[in-house]
């Protein structure tokens, strides 16, 4: 939960410099693209390149200085591109797009003329966006995706564009594309369209050479290399196949199934080779805390394509100077979910104790862990002051970091067998879980709190957190009372006591002032934020909350997307009026997509849904919302990885008072937890296992492929318990 302010601060002089410099060389059109002029190669005939003037200014991809980051027409920003890609192309609203990797130029289409439009995703996710609007009568669409193509030995991403134009009037229709000068035609059509008729126009430019210097492809190249549609098939079929690699969802939200699967996408967009970077536009960096979080995700999914490289490349980002403290603390937590996940114990044990080439800059598993009990010079023995939240202080955040860390490295030490190490962490654990309880009780009853402030030291009214749009108000909970519990850590104290009413605290101070659904945002953009839902993981942890997660998610895809299912780190209120039907931001900042707030939204949908615990404990639909069950609409998660390697399937179905839950593939190796929210002391009978109302659990053996439970009241009669009734007005 970090103010986009000051997130990159270790390197936004430098980046900022660069892309100020940059910015002026477009907007001067000093900077053109390289090659795609001379042909390289012999071909049938000569290619043909563009010579329109392209989109509008008020269309134009332009850079802002005071956000450090390029913003289209009502503050959009979004991105397409290719896995792994040195750096991925900036889309805005109106089919307009910013090539990098030294082209560093915008293209778009003059045809844009700012009327009301949708800009969405090919089949609901793919990262190939359409731009529609009507235009004299006219019905245009844009549409820009980027593809791999190997041209001459040489890998380049290429990006293709098309401008279909449908005339359903009984007159000629003057439709000129305008493209920007520069790009290459794929094809031949007429700019005046007959009525009942349809015309398309086909374009590629080259975008990336995957770090490479090599030379640019020539036009002739390009333009002989397959058409539009060939590239589009190709496009689609290598983000389908990398999706079927991860846990998949079906919830009745069908814009969340969307989001899930896009994020996914843009996760692998905004890396840079193996470099977890966080945004393609504004953060194209890697920050130690953000590459923690969005290699944790990935690995919760299923992602482990290239995962040492991805593991080695995160030791280098936290033991690098200048970067987050947190980072470093929790650096075990990803190697704990992978080694869970995969059984890959070979490699943890290679890395256990062992540095990377550069010594301690890339630390072992073993150095990055006993880092937390050097760090322990605050007050009583807890955390140092840090400005991990972007503002120093003692954070509560830290503290419940750092004990996630070491819970993490303990359950690695026992894994492998050190069991000096694994006391080691269990005497640090407990000691720093006693100093951080100590002292937080002794703060909460000095001035009174009824809340978990974000010092530890003072209450919320002497720091940042005295806004009450600030989201940092729920930035004390990390993600240590949730993912603590996955890793079978002892919890105690008010990290876990007060965080029913942390969330009430905060929703109540935000009534009147922002809508249900939303933590806040950061300085100026108080309104939501990249990390809304992740915001309301820890509600997985409590009694009242724990579908807060998907509730805030589904509050971002309704109320702040800057591009189809991309959020600014920090963003205002929606625009009165903007072009893009729905409710946008009128401005953001930080990157757009970004991708550890999309990690973290993404985990928590998935972990509502089904979560694995370090135990072999299968947990099931501990987040799922009441109104899913009303609808009857199944829930369904499909290759969801277990531990060891396993793989399975399960489906929630519901009608009238009857819930089922259906499990096939690899069994898992725990018993399974099967707790809806609306199962709370509501459960009548169940067709198989064991019944504990207080935590709405049917407990079943891992044996178990399906069961039946019989609800005492329908969802529908269930209410919002009363912390959030009085909170959000239920």
């Amino acid at each position: 939960m970090r103010p986009a302010t000051c997130h990159n601060q270790v390197v936004v002089p430098h980046r900022r410099l660069v892309l100020i410099i940059m910015s002026a060389l477009i907007i001067c059109g000093i900077l053109t693209p390289v090659g795609l002029g001379v042909a390289r190669a012999a071909a049938s005939s000569p290619a043909v390149l563009t010579t329109g003037s392209g989109p509008a200014p008020r269309y134009d991809c332009s850079f802002n200085v005071e956000t450090d980051a390029f913003t289209g027409a009502d503050a959009s920003a979004s991105a397409i591109g290719w896995e792994g890609n040195h750096q991925g192309v900036v889309t805005c609203l109106g089919g307009t797009f910013l090539v990098f990797d030294g082209i560093n130029r915008q293209f778009g289409f003059g045809i844009y003329n700012g009327g009301s439009t949708k800009w969405t995703d090919a089949d609901g996710y793919l990262p190939a966006q359409t731009t529609s609007f009507r235009r004299s009568g006219a019905a245009v669409s844009i549409t820009e995706f980027a593809d791999r193509v190997v041209l001459g030995g040489n890998a380049f991403v290429a990006v293709y564009s098309r401008v279909a134009i449908h005339n359903p009037t009984d007159n000629v229709i003057a439709a000129d594309p305008d493209p920007t000068s520069g790009m290459v035609e794929l094809n031949s059509a007429p700019t005046a369209v007959k009525p009942h008729t349809s015309v398309v126009h086909d374009y590629v430019v080259a975008a990336d050479r995957f770090g490479n210097d090599y030379p640019w492809p020539s036009a002739e190249a390009l333009a002989s290399d397959g058409s539009f549609g060939q590239h589009f098939a190709h496009m689609r079929a290598f983000w389908n196949g990398q999706l079927a690699g991860i846990a998949e969802i079906d919830v009745p939200v069908s814009s969340l199934n969307a989001a899930y699967r896009s994020g996914f996408v843009y996760t692998q967009i905004a890396r840079s080779g193996n470099d977890l970077n966080t945004g393609v536009n504004g953060y194209a960096s890697e920050f130690s805390h953000d590459v923690i979080g969005i290699l944790t995700n990935l690995f919760t999914q299923g992602y482990f394509s290239n995962a040492h490289a991805l593991l080695r490349e995160a030791r280098s980002v936290v033991g690098g100077a200048g970067q987050y403290d947190d980072g470093i603390w929790t650096y075990a937590v990803p190697w704990a979910v992978y080694l869970m996940k995969t059984g890959d114990l070979k490699f943890v044990e290679q890395n256990f104790t062992t540095q990377g080439p550069m010594g301690g800059s890339q630390p072992s598993i073993e150095d990055a862990a006993h880092v937390i009990a050097a760090d322990r010079t605050g007050p009583a023995g807890i955390m140092e002051e840090t400005d991990d939240i972007d503002t120093n202080g003692y954070w509560t955040t830290d503290d419940f970091a750092a004990l996630l860390g070491l819970a993490a490295y303990r359950y690695l030490a026992q894994r492998v067998g050190d069991r000096s190490e694994a006391a080691w962490a269990l005497q640090q654990y407990d000691s720093l879980l006693a100093a951080t309880n100590t002292t937080l009780n002794a703060t909460m009853q000095q001035y009174r709190l009824d809340y978990l402030p974000c010092s530890m030291l003072q209450p919320n009214t002497a720091n940042r957190c005295v806004h009450p749009e600030d989201a940092n108000w729920s930035s004390p909970f990390g993600n240590w009372a949730w993912e603590g519990y996955l890793l079978g850590e002892l919890r105690s104290g008010p990290g876990i006591s007060m965080i029913d009413a942390t969330y009430a605290y905060g929703f109540a101070r935000l009534k009147g002032k922002l809508p249900p659904g939303t933590f806040g945002g950061f300085p100026d953009d108080y309104y939501s934020s990249g990390y809304n839902a992740a915001n309301g993981a820890t509600g997985l942890a409590s009694k009242d909350f724990r579908d807060q997660g998907i509730l805030g998610y589904e509050f971002m895809i309704a109320n702040s997307q800057s591009g189809p299912y991309s959020w600014w780190e920090s963003s205002t209120a929606p625009v009165a009026k903007s072009a893009w039907i729905g409710r946008h931001p009128a401005a953001g900042q930080g990157s757009s997509p970004h991708a550890w707030g999309i990690a973290g939204a993404n985990k928590v949908l998935l972990d509502s849904l089904v979560a694995q615990m370090s135990d072999g404990t299968l947990i099931v639909g501990r987040g799922v919302p009441t109104k899913w069950l009303e609808s009857g609409s199944p829930i369904s998660v499909t290759n969801f990885p277990t531990t060891g390697g396993r793989r399975l399937n399960l489906k929630i179905s519901s009608r009238g008072l009857s819930v089922s839950l259906a499990l096939s593939g690899q069994a898992p190796s725990g018993p399974v937890l099967f707790q809806l929210p609306s199962f709370v002391n509501n459960i009548a009978r169940t067709s198989s296992g064991s019944v504990t109302q207080s935590t709405g659990t049917v407990t079943l053996t891992a044996r178990t492929r399906s069961v039946t439970v019989q609800l005492r009241n329908a969802p529908a009669q269930l209410c919002h318990p009363p912390a959030r009734h009085a909170a959000e007005g239920c």
